[in-house]
């Protein structure tokens, strides 16, 4: 059951993940000024983390997660209204990598 419940939220953390990056993503062409930094740098951010994650090496990208965290908070302080849901959720996936449930 324990498995079945963590595939479930896999699943929607990638669906998190997707959606905080793409809408990054669409910042950083869209926008200018910090908006358009702390997008670049929630990418970088977010990018990396996946990177290691992708190399099978966990252990980095946990280290990396402080910087997500940060990469997010600078994220959510730029945006205005309901659209810092987005780094909300990139915020709980690197929860997530650093609670130790993102391993393969």
């Amino acid at each position: 059951m324990s498995q079945t419940l963590l595939a479930i939220v896999g699943v929607f953390a990638g669906i998190a993940i997707c959606i905080g990056t793409l809408y990054s993503l669409a910042q950083m062409m869209m926008s200018d000024g910090w908006t358009r930094a702390a997008h670049i740098f929630a990418i970088i951010a977010m990018t990396s983390v996946m990177w290691f994650l992708l190399e099978r090496d966990p252990d980095t990208a946990r280290m990396l997660s402080p910087l997500l965290v940060l990469a997010c908070i600078a994220t959510f302080w730029v945006e205005r209204r309901w659209y810092r849901i987005f780094p909300i959720l990139q915020v709980a996936f690197a929860g997530l990598l650093l609670g130790g449930y993102v391993q393969f």
